[in-house]
């Protein structure tokens, strides 16, 4: 019998997928590691990404959403496009929020190659948008993930795939993390899977990482107040970042 649980025990050892770090990124200093970050610029929705609207102090990347004398709106889009990228493997980032209506952020994943052939079944070559932890103003606190493939239009070949968390977290640090195979996508928790997710294909792609913020008057996100969100000193539109992490799987020993 002895024998027998050694046998099982090392069967399942072998049975669990293996993983090498390759990010590790704790935003020490006062500025992004441009080696592996970008801040991406320009008018996207109603409002302006912006290095305003990002910053590294006392190890946490803040990204402040916020709205100036002249009614403009800010936000953060910082991003690891073509500097890293991960293809099958896991990430995870340690994050607290408070967002206002109008607003929503989100710790993703995305591919460079996202909707290319025009097909839905492409999606494993093509790549696949991986919201790990997005939230809006609506949401209160909570946080959904959300799965899209297929190009976003037509509406034929665009597909999704999501679920709400309801707990109110936003205001506390926590850790959110998903890994992804040709199987499909499991979200984690605080290091505890909270959801395994098989209705999208498994991408296939290198997948880069964001961190951001979006804004707009009015959509899904709510409605930006009419005075704006105040400037960045006085806003209490937040996405912090503790950490960020990623692993590539280790292939077995044949």
């Amino acid at each position: 019998m002895r024998t027998l649980l050694l046998f099982l025990g090392a069967a399942a050892l072998a049975a669990e997928p293996r993983f090498k770090l390759v990010l590790e990124d704790d935003f020490k200093g006062r500025e992004l590691n441009p080696k592996t970050w970008n801040i991406e610029t320009g008018p996207r929705r109603d409002s302006v990404n912006s290095p305003k609207a990002v910053d590294v102090k006392d190890g946490v990347l803040k990204i402040t959403t916020w709205t100036d004398k002249g009614g403009t709106t800010y936000c953060g889009f910082v991003t690891t496009k073509k500097k890293f990228h991960l293809i099958a493997g896991k990430t995870e980032a340690r994050l607290r929020f408070h967002v206002e209506p109008g607003t929503q952020v989100c710790f993703w994943a995305q591919s460079p190659t996202y909707g290319k052939s025009g097909l839905a079944a492409k999606a494993p070559e093509d790549g696949v948008e991986i919201d790990i932890m997005e939230t809006t103003g609506v949401a209160k606190g909570s946080y959904y993930y959300a799965l899209h493939w297929g190009p976003y239009a037509p509406a034929s070949e665009k597909h999704v795939s999501n679920k709400h968390f309801t707990d109110p977290v936003g205001d506390e640090w926590h850790d959110y993390g998903v890994e992804w195979d040709d199987s499909g996508y499991r979200f984690s928790f605080d290091g505890k899977t909270v959801a395994a997710d098989t209705n999208c294909p498994g991408s296939k792609a290198p997948q880069f990482l964001l961190l951001t913020s979006e804004s707009t008057v009015k959509s899904w996100n709510g409605e930006r107040p009419k005075e704006g969100y105040g400037l960045k000193a006085a806003s209490k539109n937040t996405f912090e970042v503790d950490w960020v992490k990623a692993w590539e799987r280790v292939p077995s020993a044949k």
